[in-house]
């Protein structure tokens, strides 16, 4: 266990369809790093148990227990029985991170594995919670994935788990991007941005420099990821796959940039420009329009304030006792895709 627990762990952080899951199935193709499928259950289940140092029995079931409703924990390929052993097997002195680890290392990828020894956590929720995963992880470091606002527009139109609204989108992008900034100045060593246009375009070079970062060997056969889509299609559902990560079966390219000069009207762009602000060139992006009138901010605000109330919602829902926050956080955000789906999708 005291070994296992030594293991460094790194997240992947930053908005969806940014390219965060490309750049996780980088690293599970790399034979030394254990990095599953998204679920947040390290944050999830802090309040209940971050705090104990020797488990009893009992406490390990219960948290178990509680694993197994972490919402999308099931889509993980894992032996639930070889897990349940391993975590009783943690009873006495043990931290809340040598349990964590556990359920980290039982989880079973398709891409072949050595010796383990760099653990990492794509979640793009962990981007407002990088102090407190510096609390469990004091050496975890983040990379923070970014994309165009306008072409992480256009990919969200494409997937049904958030509201196709440019202005809600684009401040959800300048959210996360401040948080980010903002941590990057307190633990400067450890955080890392990279932009999906420069992965794309030059990955060798990127995912080098990345690897740099997490001192871990580069391995240019990592860009052979795509050749394991058989197995993908044995471990999760296909209808899953096709809709969400499609892109994932093919080679690294840059089909997706600049999509949305065609896709958005200039009415979108110019509200896109206007709530991204300063923070577009910030990140490294050139904005089409710098002026703009009132008609155009009227039209931005609505997506900004309903942005603003789900930020503020989930700052209180923090702050709810652990099991009623638990029950907010494990149907929620099924309610609320369902919600968006039947409000603005033709279909489900």
């Amino acid at each position: 266990m005291e070994q296992k627990s030594q293991i460094p762990v790194f997240f992947i952080i930053g908005r969806p369809r940014t390219g965060t899951t490309l750049l996780q199935s980088l690293f599970d193709a790399h034979p030394g790093i254990s990095i599953p499928w998204e679920c947040q259950f390290v944050l999830n289940l802090y309040p209940a148990y971050g705090k104990i140092t020797h488990w009893s029995t009992d406490q390990l079931k219960a948290f178990y227990a509680d694993l197994l409703n972490q919402w999308q924990f099931s889509s993980w390929n894992i032996d639930h029985e070889k897990l349940n052993t391993d975590l009783l097997n943690c009873t006495g002195d043990n931290s809340y991170r040598d349990v964590c680890q556990v359920v980290y290392l039982n989880f079973i990828s398709f891409y072949p594995k050595d010796r383990i020894s760099l653990i990492g956590d794509k979640n793009h929720g962990y981007t407002i919670y990088t102090s407190r995963l510096r609390k469990i992880y004091p050496e975890a470091k983040f990379i923070y994935m970014l994309r165009d606002y306008r072409d992480n527009f256009d990919s969200v139109k494409r997937v049904d788990f958030e509201v196709p609204i440019v202005s809600l989108v684009v401040f959800k992008w300048k959210y996360f991007y401040r948080k980010a900034l903002r941590a990057s100045k307190k633990y400067p060593d450890s955080f890392f941005f990279i932009r999906y246009e420069d992965l794309v375009s030059e990955p060798e070079k990127y995912f080098r420099k990345i690897s740099d970062f997490l001192n871990i060997p580069f391995l240019p056969e990592v860009f052979d990821f795509y050749k394991m889509k058989g197995k993908a299609e044995e471990t999760y559902p296909t209808d899953v796959l096709e809709k969400h990560h499609k892109s994932l079966f093919n080679p690294i390219n840059t089909s997706r940039l600049g999509l949305w000069k065609k896709s958005m009207s200039e009415t979108q762009v110019k509200i896109a420009d206007l709530v991204a602000g300063k923070y577009a060139e910030q990140a490294g992006y050139e904005r089409k329009y710098k002026s703009f009138n009132l008609y155009i901010a009227l039209l931005a605000f609505p997506g900004v304030f309903y942005a603003e109330c789900i930020y503020l919602l989930t700052y209180l829902v923090d702050r709810f006792p652990y099991r009623i926050r638990e029950k907010i956080l494990s149907k929620g955000p099924l309610m609320i895709a369902k919600l968006f789906s039947g409000l603005f999708r033709k279909k489900s």
